[in-house]
């Protein structure tokens, strides 16, 4: 089942789309859905992850696309700071 929400944001990210995979939420009080796909957009990643927690669902995956995600390198790894020590 598919479900997809509506489109709202700001002009830099209204291309991302959010989509998470869920399993075990309750649907109208009576039966657990198996596995649900939800496309929502980036700006409303938040409010959906809560709805999904607030009716007994887990989240099993969640991607990004859209935007420009594609054209970003990762960020380099962080080095750990040498450590002084007294002697």
């Amino acid at each position: 089942m598919k479900v997809s929400a509506g489109t709202r944001g700001t002009s830099f990210n209204s291309g991302r789309q959010v989509t998470f995979t869920v399993t075990g939420m309750n649907n109208n009080d009576y039966s657990r859905t198996a596995d649900l796909v939800m496309n929502v957009p980036y700006t409303r990643m938040n409010e959906t992850m809560r709805m999904v927690q607030r009716m007994g669902g887990k989240i099993t995956g969640v991607s990004v696309s859209g935007g420009d995600l594609e054209a970003k390198q990762p960020a380099p790894a962080r080095k750990k700071a040498a450590r002084k020590t007294e002697g």
